[in-house]
């Protein structure tokens, strides 16, 4: 409410474990009872209401929003995103292949190394390939709405 109030954000966003949801937003209303906090329940990121509940989420003129770790989960991140970071670890892990090699490293690391750059390739190639099926709101287009802190 602090950054809120000095204008460093527009809303916060609190994840936190899923048995504390509850408690949480108990506490944050006892802080500030004249906030308008958003707590998210399990009905609220089922298959039928992420959308319209994302939705809420990025247009919404909230103080807070509070979830758990299972529902944050479930919002998206952009294609672009999910693809920077693959090819990101795929490069480092070539990269520390080559440095086994030159240290004369045990052929063993370079096999496991190769074996999870292949599985990020793949990870890669069906991202790649893959069509969408879900098209709520990426988390990257729930900041650009209004930012949140960080």
């Amino acid at each position: 409410m602090e950054s809120k109030r000095l204008g460093l954000c527009n809303k916060s966003l609190f994840v936190v474990p899923n048995h504390l949801v509850e408690q949480f937003s108990n506490e944050f209303l006892q802080l500030y009872p004249s906030a308008n906090i958003l707590v998210t329940t399990k009905k609220d990121f089922s298959t039928n209401n992420r959308k319209k509940f994302c939705s809420k989420i990025a247009t919404g003129e909230f103080d807070a929003i509070v979830m758990g770790h299972s529902q944050f989960e479930k919002i998206p991140m952009s294609v672009e995103r999910q693809r920077y970071f693959l090819e990101q670890q795929i490069e480092e892990i070539i990269q520390g292949i080559e440095e086994i090699k030159e240290l004369s490293g045990e052929k063993f690391s370079i096999r496991q190394l190769e074996k999870t750059r292949k599985s990020l390739e793949a990870k890669l190639e069906k991202l790649n390939n893959a069509d969408r099926k879900d098209d709520v709101i990426t988390f990257e287009q729930l900041r650009n709405r209004q930012a949140f802190c960080r």
